[in-house]
């Protein structure tokens, strides 16, 4: 649905709710689970005399038949073919399912089998008796590196392109797992073995497609380059990219692409980028920090650079909106998608900026133009505080710090005629109390009545979402874009 004709803004779309997330609270889940039960049903079948004589080999049996379709599901996901709110929601819990069925099976699997003698002995029995199984051992080592990477502790202190290909090794691990679940299991067999085998080349059609096909089919037709390169702050870098047929390109403000610029240092790594401002048919743009060696490599990016775009991608858009009413609230890097949401976002719209200091603000002149003509309120949060649960973010910013100069958020508040608001700090806490649900109440009186989109590093995120729930917003009005999704 696009812009109203008065003020530009785009509308809010209720049918949303019976859409997009009626797939993500059950018409997903439902297909998920109706798929395991089908798996429980087949191996039923074939271990119901099993279930007296050897339990524990069949219960082995089943986590194995439930850890390899959830690899499957997994590997759907991966493909980024669904909903992305879907992938968000499901990656990860699929993820500790998965990891905790596989060891079930390993073990369960072996003490069946080992009936009482050595564990090692009995894997040593699998690995020279039974073809592929070594292969499977492989394979299930990566695919536990993949998801131990994940955890939030260990994938903070990796590198962005380290945890990425660590986790592309998945793929590899699921090849060598898969074979053995072809040439040994009796659970798969029949019908049963060729539903297994359209499952998993669907999975791997999908990835493909979008991942290769997609992006390559899409750089023939539109023929992506770099048109121009703007520094925005010391750090802070806008991409321009133009080509043919721009308008066809269907992404909407609040999206993001993943994009491959083809240099020599750069054409193996594919990045996730936000949209900074709304596409207008000519071309896109995207906002980058420099955080590692690619980010940047990406200030000095030559213009005409060639450049394949896979994307759009994400719900985080004004469609989703249920209110008339919208509050924004950005930190560090993340006003990317904020500030070209504003664009579409109807006049009332506030929108609350956190940044250390006046010299890491993003986008001001473009912000109080927006804010001006549309109609909407900025807040401007500056200082260096240090969150509740201490986290630092994922642009580089640390969310806390010490601060200094400035006047107390406690009784600001925005007024019909107000345009901007800057609150700065006087002493400790003072950005952090504004971050916190009598703060945001403070500054926005009228805030449970708005739809709440949010940006920013993980940790922060997670404690506004923790705050807006203490407010009386419910979770289908707070919309999240996290850095780490």
């Amino acid at each position: 649905m696009g812009p109203t004709d008065l003020t530009g803004a785009a509308p809010p779309v209720h049918s949303w709710t019976g859409t997009a997330r009626a797939s993500m609270t059950w018409r997903w889940p439902a297909l998920l689970w109706s798929g395991a039960a089908a798996v429980l049903a087949s191996w039923a079948v074939h271990a119901h005399g099993d279930l007296a004589s050897a339990p524990v080999t069949a219960v082995g049996r089943l986590t194995g038949l439930l850890a390899g379709y959830l690899i499957a599901i997994q590997l759907i996901l991966m493909s980024r073919a669904p909903d992305t709110r879907i992938v968000s929601l499901w990656h990860r819990r699929l993820g500790g399912m998965i990891f905790t069925l596989v060891c079930a099976h390993i073990v369960f699997t072996t003490m069946g089998y080992a009936a009482g003698a050595g564990l090692a002995g009995q894997t040593m029995t699998f690995i020279e008796s039974y073809p592929w199984l070594l292969a499977a051992y492989a394979g299930t080592a990566l695919l536990v590196m993949a998801g131990l990477t994940s955890v939030r502790a260990i994938k903070r202190r990796l590198r962005y392109e380290t945890w990425y290909y660590l986790h592309l090794y998945a793929y590899l691990g699921t090849a060598l797992a898969f074979a053995h679940t072809i040439t040994i299991s009796t659970d798969i067999v029949g019908a049963a073995k060729a539903l297994w085998l359209a499952l998993y080349g669907t999975a791997l059609a999908m990835a493909v497609w979008r991942r290769i096909a997609r992006p390559v089919a899409l750089a023939a037709r539109h023929g992506f380059r770099v048109s121009r390169v703007v520094r925005e702050t010391p750090d802070v870098t806008s991409i321009h990219i133009g080509g043919r047929r721009m308008r066809e390109f269907a992404a909407r403000p609040g999206q993001f692409v993943r994009l491959r610029f083809l240099t020599r240092e750069g054409w193996w790594q594919a990045h996730p980028f936000s949209l900074s401002a709304a596409p207008d048919g000519c071309g896109l743009r995207v906002t980058v920090k420099a955080l590692g060696d690619h980010t940047r490599e990406l200030r000095s990016v030559p213009v005409g650079t060639r450049v394949l775009v896979d994307g759009p991608y994400g719900g985080f858009t004004a469609a989703s909106r249920l209110n008339d009413k919208v509050l924004m609230i950005a930190a560090g890097i993340g006003i990317t998608p904020i500030r070209a949401l504003l664009e579409e976002m109807p006049p009332g719209t506030v929108v609350v900026y956190r940044a250390r200091s006046e010299k890491e603000v993003v986008f001001r002149d473009e912000l109080d133009e927006l804010a001006r003509t549309r109609g909407a309120q900025l807040v401007y949060l500056l200082g260096e505080d240090h969150l509740p649960d201490g986290n630092h973010s994922a642009d580089g910013n640390s969310a806390g710090g010490h601060s200094a100069g400035g006047h107390s958020p406690d009784g600001d508040h925005l007024r019909g005629g107000d345009r901007h608001l800057a609150v700065g700090t006087s002493g400790h806490r003072r950005v952090t109390e504004a971050l916190t649900a009598p703060g945001l109440a403070r500054l926005v009186p009228d805030m449970r009545s708005r739809d709440v989109f949010l940006c920013g590093p993980p940790g922060l995120v997670r404690h506004l979402r923790a705050e807006l729930r203490k407010a009386g917003l419910l979770d289908r009005h707070v919309h999240v874009d996290c850095f780490e999704l």
